[in-house]
């Protein structure tokens, strides 16, 4: 097993080897489909585990050799959004266990926000004042991601916590699931409107958002719209082609020959 800790955390570095073990109670599951995430408390202090999905045999190969592991990325994009003075729960570890000289298992390490994520907001528990509010400043909080390069692959409202900050009565928001971040110049249409679509929101409403957006950052808004629509598109239709496969397969497996 290697560990790779942040030096605010080296005390509990004993305790968290201890993870893969499951020497610690789990306190709450939030997820166990592809990975599993989980919220423990480790001396007082509670800790958000990721454990990522053991990868096959060529991405074995290529996590060993060739390209930092999910769980490495998500510790090192953390510390980088950071610094660029962007929310997002503190890297506490990563670790990397191998088998056979290969990887095999990784774990991301961080440090509990207990905060809501957009997917838990409601508009018909606000009024339109409220509602406008919340669009505003999370179209603000994406053009400030925009203009400092970084640009989140998994852009969607389950992976953004929010807050209001009772001084300003402005929205505060902050990123999750970081792995896939990428970082450097943004493009206004393809990277910009990737991150919207990938947002899962209704039509009308992805409108709205783009309309705004467009008109703060001087790009062109049917553009825009165009841009965002074919990845909606695209998307839809892989859905309707894995949904056709599965259902071939099915089919397939139960006929009697």
């Amino acid at each position: 097993m290697t560990l790779h800790i942040h030096k605010k955390h080296e005390a509990l570095a004993k305790e968290i080897l201890e993870i893969p073990n499951g020497k610690h109670p789990v306190l709450h599951t939030f997820c166990d489909n592809r990975n599993r995430v989980e919220l423990i408390e480790i001396e007082g202090t509670k800790l958000v585990i990721k454990r990522y999905k053991r990868p096959n045999i060529c991405n074995r190969v290529i996590y060993t050799f060739f390209r930092r592991s999910k769980a490495r990325r998500a510790y090192e994009h953390a510390l980088r959004i950071l610094r660029c003075g962007v929310s997002t729960p503190f890297p506490v570890a990563y670790m990397e266990q191998k088998r056979f000289g290969l990887y095999h298992t990784g774990y991301f390490v961080s440090e509990y926000m207990n905060l809501p994520t957009l997917k838990e907001w409601d508009p018909a528990t606000h009024d339109k004042a409220e509602n406008e509010r919340m669009k505003k400043d999370f179209i603000n909080f994406t053009i400030e991601l925009h203009q400092k390069g970084i640009l989140p692959l998994d852009y969607n409202t389950k992976n953004i916590f929010y807050r209001k900050d009772e001084a300003s009565g402005c929205y505060k928001f902050a990123l999750t699931d970081i792995n896939r971040a990428k970082f450097g110049h943004i493009s206004h249409y393809k990277d910009a409107m990737r991150s919207f679509e990938q947002l899962g929101i209704p039509a009308e409403n992805l409108v709205q958002i783009i309309s705004e957006y467009t008109t703060r950052q001087g790009s062109d808004l049917e553009a825009s719209l165009f841009v965002a629509l074919l990845y909606r598109i695209r998307k839809r239709y892989r859905r309707m082609a894995k949904s056709v496969i599965k259902k071939a397969i099915k089919i397939g497996g139960n006929k009697d020959y």
